[in-house]
């Protein structure tokens, strides 16, 4: 079995987590299992009577909101962060739940965080890839997304797409060269210069 515990909204969670790498309280190990498989009640009730347990964590530093993220439980993703559930909680290796997010193409829980104030340009220490269309859209959308900033290989973002997806020609509707400040650059110099023909 895999140390890390990565899963669908199709899988069953309980068949899935190793016990001897969780957490030996309970009530700990009931939230965490019940944001991973969409329990939202019993993560009401677990968090209205112990609301210190928000960001509770498994051995792999796993929160109730990352695995909401990677299982794609959106109602539960909004009542965490409501809540005051941590946006860049980070697992062993430097994951916050926007990258579980972004790793399995969660679009809807990946908006919700950025809507909170998530930071779509968190590095991590484990590979990550854009998990689909809608995710990559997304996040170079988004305003704040930096799509040039460079991993620890020295690779950015698009380099990462087109190495390992088919997504990555929407790169290149993100180009800083498109942005706004140089399309109106350009068509000044493009006055200027015809100005300087004419005469």
């Amino acid at each position: 079995m895999s140390d890390h515990i990565f899963l669908s909204d199709c899988e069953d969670v309980s068949e899935e987590i190793d016990a001897s790498r969780n957490p030996s309280d309970n009530i700990e190990r009931a939230l965490l299992e019940a944001a991973g498989k969409g329990r939202l009640e019993v993560v009401k009730e677990i968090i209205s009577r112990n609301p210190n347990l928000i960001n509770a964590t498994d051995a792999d530093q796993y929160t109730p909101l990352h695995r909401a993220c990677y299982s794609n439980k959106v109602d539960i993703v909004k009542y965490l962060v409501e809540h005051g559930a941590d946006l860049s909680a980070l697992t062993e290796l430097k994951w916050q739940p926007l990258h579980c997010c972004s790793h399995w193409g969660h679009a809807d829980c990946a908006a919700v965080l950025l809507e909170n104030g998530a930071d779509p340009n968190a590095l991590t220490e484990g590979a990550t890839k854009p998990g689909g269309y809608k995710i990559v859209q997304l996040l170079l959308m988004h305003e704040g997304t930096d799509p040039n900033i460079q991993n620890g290989n020295g690779e950015i973002a698009y380099d990462l797409a087109k190495r390992s997806s088919q997504y990555y020609n929407i790169f290149e509707m993100a180009d800083p060269s498109f942005s706004i400040e140089n399309i109106n650059k350009l068509e000044g110099d493009i006055k200027s210069n015809t100005k300087n023909i004419k005469g």
